[in-house]
């Protein structure tokens, strides 16, 4: 009877665990890779672009059609409105689960960045890992612009990109994750990377699949992506813009770990023995340098002198040479030249920080560096007493010294000339 009873009991359990209620077959799905977001100052509507991959379980179809993605926007009073029209205009289920960049434009950053920010954190199926970018003008037309001569849709370029950042140290990837982290710490304000288009960036593109009740289909442009520079926040609202070499400031101070060229002027070095017929160069190229960065890192240390804090920015960068012309003297490069000669890389690195210290101290008033933040860890009593609340007040007057130091780690002996006949 008790088996009798067992057996009843485990069918009648199993009919709860028959199928999964919201299961959907793959190529009922369409992938979302990009997602971008506009705000119109004027009509107060939210514009949502999508670009999407088709699934297809056929071979026969052209693969490059695929990878290049098909965009679709919408407009609405609301993100959720938006997307809701979206799906309406799909046969295939929208999946947000594989998105690898929120494209945001410069109207959306500057007013409704907050609730972006909240809207996809609050989403369970997006993930925390999405890259973010901001553009100038409109996120639609940076997502519609195609390469004619690649097959690689604008959404895979914008992430590849941001990946690259260590060869370039121009733009670095920031993902929703850390965009959360520094809206919601103390003493930081966040950046994002910002994307540029070689098309004009104020034009959306031809919908070439038509326009109906406010969708646009099968968005495109011509043109070109590039990365270059950092959007700057002051809590959830845009303020400027980084250059490259203000960026490259800014991953020296952050200690953002660079692997990439760096050109210097060589200038005059001067050598402890006063004979500079060792420094003899080609004429045509006495002004470069090439180095080639392979370590980088910091130390930021806060220091309360005289009732007032003081930021001391310790930067380690360690490098190697890799250009070195010379018409005579010996055949590798004596090691007191290179030492001095990695002194202009000092300078060089120097004229980075500084530039991005004006910009974000100075210009923006908005500490992107995190000085506040290490203040706060540093000195937690002061900081809560004093300096939480009159932090934005009080930063851009705050002291920051700098020092940097470089080591060329190539020697006398692996270091040789390059002679011109």
């Amino acid at each position: 009877m008790k088996k009798i009873i067992w057996l009843i009991s485990l069918v009648t359990f199993t009919f709860f665990f028959t199928s999964c209620w919201d299961y959907t077959e793959y190529e009922q799905m369409a992938q979302i890779y990009s997602l971008g977001i506009d705000l119109d100052i004027r009509t107060k509507e939210v514009t949502v672009t999508l670009q999407f991959i088709p699934i297809t379980k056929s071979s026969g179809e052209k693969s490059a059609e695929i990878n290049r993605g098909t965009v679709y926007s919408a407009s609405d009073a609301t993100i959720m409105g938006a997307i809701t029209k979206l799906q309406q205009a799909s046969t295939n289920k929208l999946f947000y689960g594989y998105i690898q960049v929120l494209v945001i434009g410069e109207d959306a950053a500057k007013y409704i960045m907050k609730d972006i920010v909240e809207h996809f954190e609050r989403t369970p199926n997006t993930r925390n890992s999405i890259g973010i970018v901001i553009v100038p003008g409109k996120a639609e037309g940076v997502i519609a612009t195609r390469d004619p001569n690649s097959v690689t849709s604008s959404g895979k370029k914008i992430r590849m990109f941001l990946n690259s950042y260590q060869s370039n140290g121009s733009t670095y990837l920031v993902t929703l994750r850390d965009f959360l982290q520094m809206m919601t710490r103390q003493g930081y304000e966040p950046v994002a990377p910002k994307i540029i288009t070689t098309s004009l960036v104020d034009d959306p593109g031809e919908a070439t699949g038509g326009e109906k009740n406010g969708i646009r289909f099968a968005v495109e442009k011509k043109g070109n992506l590039m990365a270059g520079g950092m959007a700057v926040f002051k809590k959830d609202k845009l303020v400027g813009w980084l250059n490259n070499k203000e960026t490259m400031g800014l991953n020296w101070i952050l200690g953002n770990k660079i692997n990439a060229f760096k050109v210097t002027d060589r200038g005059d070095v001067k050598l402890s023995d006063g004979n500079t017929d060792r420094l003899s160069i080609h004429d045509e190229l006495k002004k470069t340098l090439y180095f080639y960065i392979t370590k980088s890192g910091r130390k930021v240390k806060v220091r309360i002198e005289n009732n007032k804090p003081v930021v001391y920015l310790d930067i380690k960068i360690e490098a190697a040479l890799r250009k070195y012309y010379s018409v005579g003297g010996d055949e590798y490069i004596d090691p007191e030249i290179v030492g001095s000669l990695g002194k202009k890389l000092e300078s060089s690195i120097y004229s980075d920080v500084t530039a991005a210290l004006k910009k974000g101290k100075d210009e923006l008033n908005s500490d992107i560096f995190g000085f506040g933040f290490n203040f706060y860890r540093q000195h937690p009593k002061v900081w809560h007493k004093y300096y939480e609340k009159a932090w934005e007040s009080e930063f851009s007057s705050i002291p920051v010294r700098v020092n940097i130091k470089v080591k060329v780690n190539n020697t006398g002996t692996n270091i040789k000339k390059f002679f011109i006949k």
